[in-house]
């Protein structure tokens, strides 16, 4: 065989060996992505422990992580803010101290699935909860859905029962250890294992380990990652529910400006949801969120409700557009309605810049940081000692 015949098949032995190791090492990382009830057990209890920043995987299925989580901290807190990942950014230090809370938020948590939390919360352990915090999104659709609310059981051996992986046939586990982010995240976690102090350890803990080695968030917080992506940032859930915004990014004024631009287009996701049924919220979600005020009132307790922040500019460039604005002003004239006859209060947050916030308080569109509702939320409180928190929408 001549000799660059001999050297072009050495090459692609190299190749295919390279490839086939770069598949063997996605399809683990891949297997342990896809969590369970021994992860999200040890999760919790380290969490438990230590007060530190972590989550079981998948992202996806943080709903079930912080069922558990809540199950373990019901004694400890008087507050439960609920919602999806958009109000991720409301923690402890959000909240006068009196408030001790538990964030619940989950990624793309439905209103009828908030509506079940809060009425499962109210039949098993209303007794300890003095305050709860209701996110009504219009932004992304969630009053004008025509789902029905759901009934949740959020006890311990239940979520654990669902949080069994699921079953993905091997075709569909090949394509995506191929797919780009995959690679990407493996080459990373590879970079950082060989700069570590202990790379064999930390090699061992990635591929076959029920989590990485311990580590401090910049902070100090210890963090403990048994997710297989996105490791040594501190991204998690912190003790009190909150997302930890480890690793993200923040909006600069032009790329803010350039979002509004886009959601204010009729095709946009937002303008779809917010004119999906002209703007009318669904009737039996609010009748079933009255239904909890009043049962919730009769213990003590009270609820806020907030249209969550949105970045600087958006709001205001989606409603130039005439049937966004009458959209969003049916919307706020029937919560207005709901509000004062249910007798709670609604904040109105859409324009964040009203309260002082900025594009490099938001990670994109929809998702604030601390720093924005501690705004948000400092407005409200103000507003609640001065007296000028009637029942109704509030907003400066």
């Amino acid at each position: 065989m001549h000799s660059s015949a001999r050297y072009i098949l050495v090459l692609l032995a190299l190749a295919g060996l390279l490839l086939g190791l770069v598949l063997a090492l996605n399809l683990l990382l891949g297997e342990r992505g896809l969590g369970g009830p021994e992860t999200m057990r040890s999760a919790s209890a380290w969490q438990q422990q230590t007060r530190g920043v972590t989550y079981a995987p998948p992202i996806t299925g943080s709903r079930r992580f912080k069922a558990l989580r809540l199950a373990e901290r019901l004694p400890e807190i008087n507050t439960v803010v609920f919602g999806s990942s958009t109000a991720w950014g409301i923690g402890t230090d959000v909240l006068p101290e009196q408030y001790r809370l538990y964030n619940l938020a989950s990624t793309g948590n439905p209103l009828p699935s908030i509506i079940g939390e809060i009425e499962y919360l109210q039949r098993r352990h209303a007794e300890g909860l003095k305050w709860m915090v209701v996110p009504l999104e219009w932004a992304i659709g969630g009053l004008y859905d025509r789902t029905p609310p759901s009934v949740v059981d959020f006890s311990p051996e239940t979520v654990l029962t669902e949080s069994r992986p699921s079953s993905v046939s091997w075709l569909r586990r090949i394509q995506d250890a191929w797919s780009y982010p995959k690679v990407v995240n493996l080459l990373q976690a590879l970079r950082a294992i060989a700069r570590g102090p202990e790379p064999l350890a930390a090699a061992q803990s990635l591929f076959f380990g029920g989590a990485g080695l311990p580590y401090a968030c910049a902070d100090g917080t210890p963090a403990l990652d048994f997710d297989v992506i996105n490791r040594g940032v501190c991204a998690g859930f912190r003790y009190d529910g909150s997302w930890s915004f480890g690793g993200e990014k923040r909006l600069t004024a032009a790329q803010a400006a350039a979002l509004s631009r886009a959601a204010a287009a009729q095709s946009s996701k937002f303008s779809r949801a917010l004119c999906s049924t002209g703007g009318q919220p669904n009737g039996q979600y609010l009748q079933h969120l009255a239904e909890a005020v009043r049962h919730f009132k009769k213990s003590g307790g009270d609820m806020l409700f907030i249209l969550p922040p949105l970045v600087p500019g958006l709001e205001q460039a989606m409603t130039v557009d005439s049937e966004n604005r009458a959209c969003l002003m049916r919307t706020r004239e029937a919560l207005q309605v709901w509000a004062q006859q249910t007798g709670v209060t609604v904040l109105d947050a859409g324009s964040s810049e009203r309260y002082g916030c900025t594009a490099a308080e938001f990670l994109d569109e929809h998702h604030a940081y601390p720093e924005c509702y501690r705004r948000v939320m400092g407005f409200y409180f103000q507003a609640q000692r001065e007296g000028r928190t009637s029942r109704g929408l509030l907003q400066p």
